[in-house]
């Protein structure tokens, strides 16, 4: 009964500690997501760059990649939110746990995203494709 006893509190504190990680607390400066404890974040975005596909009129896509910053980041989406002459603005972001007291791993990831820009584009201007801050520009064709 005592041996019991010695690994029944000890897993039991844990167990504990572990739905104490759990909870459904937000952050105020994080935005709420559908999926149950979990906040959409902004995503930091590693590279942009803009692909031509062969099309008749040339389409364009934009070629993101985007961090991870723990092992308890996820993808969640990204996506043209914005576009005003020739400048393009993509939002890409991650969901992670609301409660900022979850233990995550600390390993960085990366994901590779395609957005579709479309075939909106005038021959030989110059349009900046921006997410999430950082920017690119290309020159269509």
């Amino acid at each position: 009964m005592r041996t019991a006893v010695r690994w029944l509190l000890p897993a039991a504190l844990t167990l504990g500690v572990l739905l104490g990680a759990c909870s459904d607390k937000a952050d105020s400066d994080r935005s709420p997501s559908p999926d149950t404890g979990r906040v959409m974040v902004e995503a930091p975005v590693e590279s942009i760059e803009v692909l031509v596909r062969e099309s008749a009129p040339p389409g364009y896509t934009a070629h993101i990649v985007s961090g991870l910053p723990s092992g308890c980041a996820q993808f969640a989406m990204a996506a043209v939110i914005e576009r005003t002459g020739n400048h393009i603005v993509i939002r890409v972001t991650n969901t992670v746990p609301s409660d900022p007291k979850t233990i995550c791993t600390t390993i960085y990831g990366f994901h590779e995203s395609n957005v579709d820009l479309g075939t909106n584009f005038r021959s030989g201007e110059t349009y900046t494709v921006e997410a999430n801050g950082k920017s690119t520009t290309f020159k269509a064709q």
